[in-house]
């Protein structure tokens, strides 16, 4: 009985592990990726790389409906190995991504991290903050959000894989379970992605 119970463990546990290093974005899509193209060269020149497919991830900053479908402006976060948003950069960066089909506004909200395939449509210029500002516009291909980050952590550890709570001065909204940290800036999540700028 002791030895049954320690197989199901056991199983539990490999189901476990193979789940968090599925990729979120099915193989067909990541196979249209273009790998040597980058955010970064696609946010200086947009119409170099129309109709490139790309690997992006980020957290939604807005999302709105339209006769279309959906238009989502998403801050840029840099994926690790496993898909998921994990690095934010020290120059912010915006981009648009527009739907075809209807997002589901409960699901899609601000603050929702996201990892998604997207192409390359060109460039748009909108107001930010009472200042022209141009994004790099992006059609999506497949998207998911995360619910929460997939691997979680309390403190601070040294690498670049390993989220942590972060505290903000001034701010009201606390972790109930230990007062000192609150929310991650822009998320909705109690314990966020690193920031380490290291690369994998």
């Amino acid at each position: 009985m002791t030895l049954t119970r320690h197989l199901k463990v056991q199983i539990f546990f490999v189901i476990m592990l193979l789940t968090a290093c599925m990729h979120p974005i099915s193989e067909e899509a990541r196979e249209q990726v273009v790998p040597k193209t980058t955010f970064a060269m696609v946010s200086e020149n947009p119409s170099a790389f129309l109709n490139q497919q790309l690997l992006l991830g980020g957290v939604i900053v807005a999302a709105e409906n339209i006769d279309e479908g959906t238009v989502l402006e998403i801050i840029e976060w840099r994926l690790n190995r496993w898909g998921e948003p994990a690095y934010l950069e020290d120059d912010v960066r915006r981009f648009l991504v527009k739907s075809r089909q209807f997002l589901d506004p409960t699901i899609y909200e601000p603050g929702v991290l996201v990892t998604l395939a997207g192409v390359v449509l060109g460039q748009e210029t909108r107001l930010l903050d009472e200042h022209d500002y141009t994004y790099p516009v992006f059609e999506l291909n497949e998207i998911y959000p995360w619910e929460s980050p997939f691997r979680y952590g309390i403190h601070r550890v040294y690498g670049p894989d390993y989220p942590y709570y972060v505290g903000r001065r001034g701010d009201s909204n606390r972790n109930p379970y230990d007062s000192s940290y609150s929310i991650y800036p822009y998320t909705q999540y109690w314990y966020s992605p690193s920031v380490y700028q290291s690369r994998e």
